[in-house]
């Protein structure tokens, strides 16, 4: 049998092996979506006539170093969990990424060197070692080597194809409809689980699951989970949302702030943006860092939080000194100052950091909210004595996951920060997803999950 367990939604029988998705998924109420997933997939392929072949978008643009040695493998490891649930229940699994801007290589200037730099060739021997199974690559993406490839592959399943670098192809980015029937050629079903290309509409991306049956479509683990924790659209009705949103500028986060007053209840503002909206306020920042273009804009954000009746919290105090620091520095040269309007930092004087009146503003205002998301530091975490700021939300963070709450990291420097304090595991869910994720928070539709049709729960 092939059916999903209604009393333990997240454990599927497929071909009487017990497969399950992962137990960081969160629950999902009565009555809401979600996305098909790998696993409904699986067990909606038709039965007998001997192994499937499941095409799936992964995220194998891994960093290498000069001989061609990956030296961060998260990537593909993010990806080991749906490749094994496609293997394990007899199917075959055939890979496709893509791997850095082979611009060369589609323009026909490149002499072999970029084409070899960039070979989705390079990840074969972590992929053996991570999987132990039979692992395959073919140098094309569609063609007669791919179908030759792919009818080689074996009746049991079990295998694993890499197909060559997507985007030596220039038509992956153009999504051309022709290309991306290429792909589905090969394709019995169709599984996303890159999330960090999710938010470009590529025809690995969208193109091929326009061209395959929806029951057929799903996304995989890593995907799954990306949307189950970043989707604030699709909430039960005791939720209470707060986003945490840090970082120098107001520039860059405007989208992801404008996004979030409309989805969220709760709003908290820290980092370098923070002085732009203490500035659109009439206090005083002295040499701190400011968009002076974006203050009216700050203005018109505090005004619209009021008018929805959102809570917008902002820093009642800073930590400062007087230039931005080389290195650590004492206690003694720093200088905090209260936030007030007609008050503020003193000239010469630079904010680096929350003081300790904003970090417990902060934890009470984040006590009473059932789901959290942090992007972006506190302050210039990486230098002491300038970390405490983003070390007490991250503290305020692990008491709220202890409580009950649901709390996701998502953007490098937070996840940076985690790290540098040991606090990786304090936390529901840590985001890989870059651009990705700030689009899914701004609430945009990502075309790589829109692609993919719901799943009544």
């Amino acid at each position: 049998s092939q059916t999903q367990n209604a009393h333990h939604p997240h454990t599927y029988q497929i071909k009487n092996i017990t497969l399950t998705m992962p137990p960081t998924m969160p629950e999902y109420a009565p009555g809401q979506t979600r996305k098909r997933n790998v696993l409904d997939v699986l067990a909606a392929l038709p039965k007998g006539e001997g192994a499937k072949n499941v095409l799936v978008r992964v995220d194998f643009n891994v960093p290498m170093d000069a001989d061609g040695k990956i030296t961060d493998d998260s990537r593909i490891r993010g990806a080991i969990p749906t490749i094994e649930a496609i293997i394990k229940s007899g199917n075959n699994a055939i890979l496709m990424s893509h791997m850095g801007r082979p611009k060369k290589v589609q323009t026909g200037e490149d002499d072999g060197t970029q084409r070899a730099a960039l070979s989705l060739n390079h990840v074969i021997p972590k992929l053996k070692e991570l999987t132990g199974a039979d692992v395959r690559f073919v140098d094309d993406c569609i063609g007669d080597k791919v179908k030759d490839a792919v009818s080689e592959l074996p009746k049991e399943g079990g295998a694993i194809l890499v197909l060559e670098n997507l985007r030596f192809r220039k038509d992956e980015e153009k999504n051309v409809e022709s290309f991306a029937k290429g792909l589905a050629a090969s394709a019995d079903a169709y599984v996303n689980d890159a999330f960090g290309t999710a938010h470009r509409a590529h025809a690995s991306v969208s193109g091929v699951p326009a061209l395959l049956p929806k029951e057929l479509c799903g996304i995989g683990y890593l995907v799954a989970s990306e949307v189950a924790y970043l989707d604030f659209s699709n909430l039960g009705e005791k939720d209470k949302v707060a986003a945490i949103i840090g970082g120098s500028k107001v520039s860059t986060k405007l989208p992801v702030i404008k996004g979030l007053i409309n989805q969220v209840q709760i709003l908290v503002l820290g980092g370098g943006l923070a002085y732009t909206f203490a500035k659109a306020q009439g206090i005083s920042i002295g040499t701190s860092l400011c968009e002076e273009e974006m203050v009216e804009t700050a203005k018109q954000l505090i005004e619209e939080a009021k008018s929805k009746g959102k809570t917008l919290l902002l820093p009642i105090d800073a930590v400062c000194a007087k230039s931005f620091p080389s290195g650590p520095m004492s206690k003694e040269d720093t200088k905090t100052f209260d936030l007030v309007p007609g008050g503020g930092i003193e000239e010469g004087w630079m904010g680096l950091d929350v003081g300790p009146k904003t970090s417990a503003l902060f934890k009470d205002g984040l006590a009473e909210a059932t789901k959290i998301i942090f992007n972006g530091p506190m302050g210039v975490f990486e230098i002491s004595p300038f970390d405490e700021g983003t070390k007490a939300l991250v503290d305020a963070l692990e008491e709220d996951t202890k409580k009950g709450a649901i709390t996701v990291v998502g953007g490098g420097d937070s996840v940076a920060a985690l790290e540098q304090f040991g606090k990786t595991d304090a936390v529901s869910y840590v985001s890989t997803g870059g651009g990705a994720t700030l689009e899914l928070l701004s609430g945009d539709v990502l075309p790589g999950v829109a692609a993919i049709s719901d799943f009544e729960v």
